[in-house]
């Protein structure tokens, strides 16, 4: 492993200068936000602080990830699109956005940016920005002028066999004149050509609420938003292949599954109490009934729709509060989970024991409209971000 070259001297004005070794030893040891202003007192530091090596070693050293917070720029004055931060609430590193925009999704260090129906990609290590196209396929554009009568959101993903980028765009209209939803998907390959291509609808059209769409290893899940009268599960899952660009199978929720259980105490249930999260790698489906529990469903088996419920976390909130998000966000290696609580007008990060049965707050935060996690090393971060 490298260090500083050479070996510092006694100096009469500034005093005794760590050796090289000692000084990378040092450094180590702090944690990222202090190093990231520490780039700024010389030269010999820049470079070391900013070299892949040292920036792997200090990876090594602090593994934990790091929780992005996406904004909206309209409500704050100081221009902030999303917060990256510590386990502990403490802001690393914040990036500004422009007049009205705000985070729609937060997905493999990527940021997916809106404006309504235009969207832009921030790649947070690199600063690059990916904006797509906001116009209709030509297909689409056939039968429809624009997308000013829709509301339009996008599902980031990478396909996990090429690493391939890809984009799942759904377009819903706005008024009822006309039925169903329009899909189409767009691959990132650097080229500013890169245009939208038609897929195929689902059996039903999908939700597009706030918490209720991931993505996981290539994979974009929602929930169902019509369902007919024979199989009419609330909790009933849609599922598009990045990779085939195709739809799978629909899959039936854990809660509409467990109905046939023997022991099923068949307690009716509303979409707003459901959401989603990728934890781990895994897509979970968060039940959260009345303001006291919060039952992480992990799924086990697309093909054969096993679930398996892996924690039911006491979240501790008043019944004013019923309507407020709990966003779980992943398990760490000592088995504490990292959960986000939005509510009105803040936010706060827990760390919930599943062995103590307690969630310790670790600080509260600036309101957040979505939440991810940033798994790169915070020296990584592009220098973009102030």
């Amino acid at each position: 492993m490298a260090t500083p070259s050479g070996r510092s001297r006694p100096d009469s004005q500034s005093g005794v200068l760590l050796p090289g070794d000692a000084l990378y030893e040092i450094l180590l040891r702090l944690p990222a936000r202090d190093l990231c202003r520490l780039r700024a007192v010389c030269r010999p530091w820049r470079r070391l602080l900013s070299d892949p090596h040292f920036i792997s070693a200090h990876a090594g050293r602090h593994p934990e990830p790091l929780v992005v917070g996406g904004c909206d720029t309209f409500p704050r004055n100081d221009g902030i699109i999303c917060d990256i931060m510590d386990l502990s609430g403490r802001v690393v590193k914040s990036v500004r956005g422009t007049d009205d925009e705000w985070v729609t999704s937060i997905h493999l260090n990527f940021v997916c940016i809106s404006t309504g129906r235009r969207f832009r990609l921030l790649n947070l290590a690199t600063g690059a920005i990916f904006a797509l196209p906001e116009e209709l396929t030509e297909e689409h554009a056939a039968h429809e002028r624009d997308t000013c009568r829709f509301h339009a959101e996008a599902a980031f993903g990478q396909v996990p066999s090429t690493g391939v980028y890809k984009v799942l765009r759904v377009l819903d209209r706005l008024s009822n004149d006309h039925e169903g939803q329009l899909y189409e998907v767009i691959t990132l390959n650097g080229s500013s050509h890169a245009q939208w291509r038609v897929k195929k609808p689902p059996p039903y059209t999908v939700r597009l609420s706030l918490w209720k769409i991931v993505v996981v290893n290539g994979i974009v899940y929602f929930f169902s938003s019509e369902v007919q009268a024979q199989d009419a599960e609330l909790d009933r899952i849609a599922s598009f292949d990045l990779e085939t660009e195709e739809w799978r199978a629909s899959l039936r929720g854990p809660l509409s599954s467990l109905e046939e259980a023997p022991n099923w105490p068949h307690r009716h249930y509303g979409m707003d109490e459901l959401t989603m999260s990728d934890m781990n790698g895994c897509l979970v489906v968060v039940h959260r009934s009345c303001a006291s529990n919060l039952d992480l469903w992990f799924l086990m088996d697309f093909e054969r729709g096993i679930w398996i419920k892996q924690h039911s976390i006491q979240v501790q909130l008043s019944v004013r509060d019923v309507f407020h998000v709990v966003r779980p966000l992943l398990v760490l290696n000592d088995g504490r989970i990292v959960l986000f609580y939005m509510g009105d007008d803040k936010g706060s990060l827990r760390i919930y024991n599943p062995r103590t049965n307690i969630s310790t707050d670790a600080t509260e935060v600036e309101r957040s409209f979505t939440v991810g996690l940033y798994t790169g090393s915070p020296l990584s971060l592009a220098n973009g971000a102030s």
